[in-house]
């Protein structure tokens, strides 16, 4: 084999070696991926536990509203009940 021949033949592998420097960054970008897989998914996962959390706290904040404007219609219905009833002439026995 002459000093000047491919060390991997094309008949070999069935495409030429990449002899560009096009995919060589992208190359690079795969390896840092590969070398940092762990602390890409842990940063990953720390920013969807952020989403979810101010999600979840918007939740409650809203139902605690919601809530609190729920007790508000019912003390009035209760108030206005007991005065319609408080109101009233007394029924009689047989139209109760």
């Amino acid at each position: 084999m002459s000093p000047t021949a491919p060390r991997f033949p094309l008949a070999k592998t069935g495409r030429p070696p990449y002899k560009t420097d096009m995919c060589k960054p992208f190359r690079e970008y795969l390896s840092l991926l590969r070398d940092y897989t762990r602390e890409i998914v842990t940063f990953g996962g720390f920013c969807l536990m952020c989403f979810v959390y101010s999600d979840f706290r918007r939740l409650a904040c809203e139902q605690s509203t919601t809530a609190a404007h729920t007790v508000d219609v019912l003390r009035s219905m209760d108030a206005r009940l007991a005065h319609i009833e408080h109101a009233a002439p007394a029924l009689k026995a047989y139209e109760k």
